[in-house]
């Protein structure tokens, strides 16, 4: 598990899926995007690694229509992408690794 909380082969195929549709650029106009697809990038939102955001536009015959677009949040992405430490390794410091005779004093 990751830290999305899905496998490495989901997360990889999810990655495939987003940067097919994103490509080059770091927004795209949601009406490119199919129910599934849309119900990921909902989960990705849930996550924050993508953001939503709109614009309303007036139409020529002068109604209002909002355009909604997603966005790729590249910080949290850069911050997934970085490698785990793993906790559960103990670094052994330099006094830990001295022996044990080197802590006793000696009087003259």
């Amino acid at each position: 598990m990751n830290k999305m909380g899905v496998t490495r082969e989901i997360s990889d195929d999810i990655s495939l899926r987003v940067l097919n549709y994103f490509g080059y650029d770091d927004e795209i106009i949601d009406n490119v995007l199919d129910q599934d697809d849309r119900r990921m990038f909902y989960f990705l939102q849930d996550v924050e690694l993508l953001s939503t955001h709109w614009e309303e536009v007036v139409l020529p015959n002068g109604r209002m229509w909002r355009v909604f677009y997603w966005a790729l949040n590249v910080p949290k992405i850069l911050e997934y992408a970085r490698p785990r430490r793993d906790e559960s390794a103990v670094e052994i410091g330099l006094y830990d690794s001295l022996p044990e005779d080197v802590w006793s004093r000696q009087t003259a």
